[in-house]
């Protein structure tokens, strides 16, 4: 059972990018900000769910909507679940920084960017938690590009 484990941790990211052939959505307002929390760091904000993403929309008021992105295939991203040694670069980022792997400093930017920085340099260009409310942080906006056309994208994901 340890392996059966192990196994389902290490792929955890490449589960969810297959599922959504790499298409996320984001929740957005008027200028196109989202409701960046900042707990996996400093970055884009998607989600996996599109439900997640209609939620946060809403909550930017009028002119809020969910817009979807492509994450490129080739991403790092550091699983933030803070519990199995699969996310030893997680948890040690996070005692590097004097927290569990489950504690934050909620929507302190000081915070987000020295968390990112610390998993940059361990090679990580994001990160992914097992909350779908948390969802993904991509740090740098070169890997992810927005999906103009939603009808297509819909189109896609039924495929």
């Amino acid at each position: 059972m340890k392996k059966f484990k192990a196994l389902y941790e290490s792929s955890m990211w490449n589960y969810i990018y297959k599922k959504n052939k790499g298409i996320f959505y984001r929740g957005v307002g008027r200028g196109g900000k989202g409701t960046s929390v900042g707990h996996l760091g400093a970055g884009i904000y998607l989600s996996w769910d599109r439900g997640m993403a209609s939620a946060f929309a809403k909550r930017q008021g009028a002119g809020g909507e969910v817009k979807g992105y492509k994450i490129k295939r080739n991403v790092k991203i550091v699983d933030a679940g803070g519990m199995t040694d699969g996310d030893k670069d997680w948890i040690d980022a996070k005692a590097e920084m004097g927290f569990s792997p489950k504690q934050h400093a909620g929507h302190d930017k000081m915070f987000a960017n020295m968390l990112s920085s610390i998993l940059k340099d361990k090679g990580y260009d994001g990160a992914v938690s097992d909350d779908v409310a948390t969802g993904i942080v991509i740090f740098d906006k070169k890997n992810v590009k927005e999906v103009k056309v939603w009808l297509h994208l819909e189109n896609y994901l039924k495929s």
